[in-house]
């Protein structure tokens, strides 16, 4: 430091500037107002939100729905679990809500199929049904769990069997080799 001696203008001048200096310093600090919803109450709310929303979307695994989809009834007591669905109404084959090949008159175009009309393999299906295997067997993986090949089939109850046996058989071909059918829960004492 310097042994200079400022005259009282400059001293005024020095207090002057270092008086606004704290003021803008003052200002440029964010201050939340009172009584007003913070940052963390926010991002509080937006989580439990997630977590609801997560957890309602997660309530349902199999969802029978469409006009052209009857399941059949049963009195089953089992819940459903999440794993891959295939769906077949009378209009198309479905996996996991995707929509995989047309269904006309109760059967899959034979160009559809491996081998023509005699062929069980729906060509389609089956790799539709390897890229969900493989992302299910991803995501099982990154949770640390084992990996189940179970498939849930969704019919309308007036499917073919033939057509029920190709889903089947290209659901095998893809490694789906567990089967479970959904079916709607109907009256128990009806089917007593």
């Amino acid at each position: 430091m310097s042994d200079r001696v400022f005259n009282e203008a400059e001293e005024e001048w020095i207090k002057a500037q270092r008086d606004r200096a704290r003021k803008r310093n003052k200002k440029s600090r964010y201050k939340e107002p009172e009584g007003g919803v913070s940052f963390n109450s926010l991002m509080d709310i937006m989580v439990i939100i997630l977590v609801f929303l997560l957890k309602s979307y997660g309530d349902e695994p199999v969802k029978v729905i469409g006009k052209d989809l009857k399941a059949p009834t049963s009195a089953t007591e089992l819940t459903p679990e999440d794993m891959t669905t295939i769906t077949v109404s009378r209009r198309a084959v479905l996996v996991n809500d995707k929509k995989v090949v047309d269904i006309k008159a109760g059967t899959v175009d034979a160009s559809q199929k491996k081998d023509g009309a005699a062929g069980l393999l729906i060509q389609p299906l089956f790799d539709q049904l390897v890229k969900a295997t493989d992302r299910k067997k991803q995501q099982v993986g990154m949770l640390g769990q084992e990996y189940k090949p179970i498939v849930t089939i969704i019919a309308d109850q007036s499917t073919p069997f033939r057509l029920v046996t190709e889903v089947m058989y290209t659901a095998g071909q893809a490694e789906l080799s567990m089967f479970k059918f959904a079916v709607v829960k109907g009256d128990k004492k009806r089917f007593q």
